[in-house]
């Protein structure tokens, strides 16, 4: 009031926080925040899909049971704080003085689930990835060794640009591919009308089906079970998809898959491989989403709604339609046709593969030699490639769509992909490249680079390919010259200045040496990229195996991964993570003084000089001599 009091009749009366301008700027600002965290982080405001567990909405990671226990009870914590202030300082017969130093509460956060170095000594060293690796760059400085060798080392616990701190893969938003090869042809919110002489035929990803079910629509297993039927009814009796066949395809959960780290991103841990309930027809289901964090309590539903599938489909199905079902029963490899005929085995279709991806693509192939057009229901970016570069193959039929999309309470957001007229509009060594550039830059088995989304890689891979470089070997997963290519492709992600180096450990050089980018925005070295290439080349050996029931795929140990008690696990680097010059003293200086005893001076130990950033005294007996006195030494 006394503001306004004071204002003269030519001066505004609004904040200049109210201004239109600032107003435009802050909200452009927030739908900018917003559409950051919708397009690379876990949609924290999707209320429907609350995770059970505390979970890093930007890596997905889900807490520890410490670091969740920890930080669950903070508001505790700060309550019980706040009254310990209240009644030690300002109460009658206080104990304490008001301005004393509130003691600090220990909490566990999702920094301290962060990987370990261990020097020679075995000693553990924990610390932030990009203070570690400026460290280790200082002190490299200071020593007598060769700066381009000091960078042919990761510098870090995990590789930064492949791994967040914790150890997790790095993700992307696969669904940008999508957008930008979608983007070559027109949107369709329904397919084009069928011809009186084409037939249809639908498949449907049936983990995807079951983990977008609504738990309010349903109470017990058995009531779930027919929620998946008629839905599949449904689709056969839908006149406007005149479809005849309904294939369900399930994923299978091996106790030993390279997808282990992605499902425990995604919520699961190691010890639920086993199921945590027993599953009855007439049973309560659980909380749902929490049950379907353990592969051995989906292994068994799948089984189970399976089951429930062949039991009961046959008297209600229309006549000359039927439901295949596949992966859901007790041995995964079995196939099953259900009619009004009764339940056959399809044993041509018998199959190893472990996901659904590549035997959903399976069971296309085989049914383009029958139906005219198909029609594939998946939300998965991996199977939009897939289709892809088969039908850059001429193995599917004229006519294939992807139904996408899901239909919410307020918006509908469904499209049929049509896989055939992409296909015409990308060129052929594009669509043949494409399985091991999208396995490179980032998918369920492997880690993304950071900094490169997947818009960058798709403009960047048509604009290589156009150029005539050699990233058109990836197309060939089995050439030996598979390798080099993979690290042309990856080199010329990060631009012009790539043009200049031949390895990645030469533009780690230069990026190092003539930029300030940090240790993550930095190309992996050549052996840690070594080991992700050799986890992607797996990845694109599988999906392109797809047509195939029983593909003969090597053992991944030794593909970049390594199996323990616990499971596989990625092999981060093959090398040490620093040079032995400089690893022994990241974490810990001297303080010996005059350094005269190796079990005290760390240095002396390695047998290296002290340099002016330890904290030894001004008379220290093993500091570096001037360049004078290394000369006389070299002399002597």
């Amino acid at each position: 009031m006394y503001k306004a009091m004071c204002l003269t009749k030519h001066q505004a009366r609004e904040h200049e926080e109210l201004g239109q301008a600032r107003m435009t700027r802050d909200l452009n600002d927030v739908r900018t925040a917003e559409e950051y965290i919708l397009n690379h982080c876990q949609d924290p405001f999707n209320l429907d899909e609350v995770p059970e567990k505390l979970v890093n909405i930007v890596t997905g990671q889900m807490a520890s049971a410490a670091v969740e226990a920890s930080l669950s009870s903070l508001p505790s914590k700060g309550n019980a704080a706040y009254e310990d202030f209240i009644n030690g300082r300002l109460v009658e017969g206080e104990v304490k003085s008001f301005w004393d130093a509130v003691p600090r509460k220990i909490t566990l956060t999702f920094a301290d689930m962060k990987k370990h170095l261990t020097d020679n000594n075995g000693k553990r060293i924990v610390m932030d990835t990009e203070v570690l690796f400026r460290r280790l760059l200082a002190v490299s400085k200071h020593r007598d060794v060769d700066f381009k060798m000091v960078l042919s080392y990761e510098l870090a616990a995990v590789p930064p640009s492949l791994f967040h701190d914790d150890g997790a893969l790095r993700k992307t938003n696969k669904a940008d591919l999508a957008t930008k090869l979608e983007s070559v042809c027109e949107e369709l919110i329904a397919p084009p009308p069928v011809t009186t002489d084409a037939k249809t035929a639908y498949i449907i990803d049936g983990m995807g089906l079951v983990q977008a079910l609504n738990e309010d629509h349903f109470k017990t297993f058995n009531d779930l079970a027919e929620i998946v039927l008629k839905r599949l009814i449904r689709i056969l009796r839908n006149p406007l998809m005149d479809t005849d066949n309904v294939s369900l395809v399930f994923d299978r959960y091996n106790t030993s898959s390279i997808k282990s780290a992605e499902r425990q991103r995604r919520g699961a841990t190691a010890t639920e491989t086993l199921p945590t309930h027993q599953i009855i027809g007439t049973r309560t289901v659980p909380n749902f989403r929490q049950f379907l964090k353990g592969s051995g309590n989906k292994s068994d539903l799948l089984r189970f709604v399976s089951e429930y599938v062949m039991t009961n489909a046959g008297d209600r199905l229309p006549n000359g339609k039927s439901v295949v079902v596949a992966g859901g029963c007790h041995d995964g490899q079995e196939v099953k046709r259900v009619s009004s005929g009764g339940v056959v085995n399809l044993h041509k279709l018998y199959s190893t593969q472990e996901e659904a991806d590549t035997r959903m693509v399976l069971h296309a192939i085989s049914l383009s030699s029958t139906f005219q057009r198909i029609i594939v229901r998946t939300d998965d970016t991996d199977v939009l490639v897939i289709l892809l570069y088969y039908m850059n193959r001429g193995m599917l039929g004229p006519e294939v769509f992807m139904h996408a999309g899901h239909s919410g309470r307020y918006i509908t957001r469904e499209r049929y992909i049509p896989i055939h007229t992409i296909a015409l509009a990308l060129e052929d060594k594009f669509c043949q490249c494409l399985p091991s550039a999208h396995a490179l830059t980032g998918c369920d088995s492997t880690s993304s680079i950071f900094g490169i989304g997947k818009k960058t890689v798709y403009t960047s891979i048509r604009k290589q390919i156009e150029s005539g470089d050699t990233i058109v070997g990836v197309g060939d997963i089995r050439s030996p010259e598979w390798m080099e290519a993979a690290k042309s492709l990856v080199l010329g992600l990060y631009g012009s200045k790539a043009k200049k180096c031949k390895t990645l450990n030469d533009l780690r050089y230069l990026l190092a040496t003539t930029t300030d980018k940090s240790a993550t925005q930095l190309p992996p070295t050549e052996d840690a990229f070594n080991q992700h290439a050799l986890r992607a080349r797996y990845q694109a050996m599988i999906w392109c195996c797809s047509h195939i029931p029983k593909p003969e795929l090597d053992d991944p140990v030794g593909c970049g991964w390594f199996r323990d008690s616990s499971g596989l696990h990625q092999t981060l680097f093959t090398q040490e993570s620093a040079p032995a010059e400089v690893r022994d003293i990241t974490h810990l200086y001297c303080r010996d003084g005059e350094c005269t005893d190796s079990s005290n001076c760390t240095c002396l130990l390695a047998g290296l000089w002290c340099i002016d950033i330890c904290e030894c005294s001004s008379s220290c007996q093993n500091a570096m001599p001037s360049p004078a006195g290394l000369e006389d030494q070299d002399a002597t």
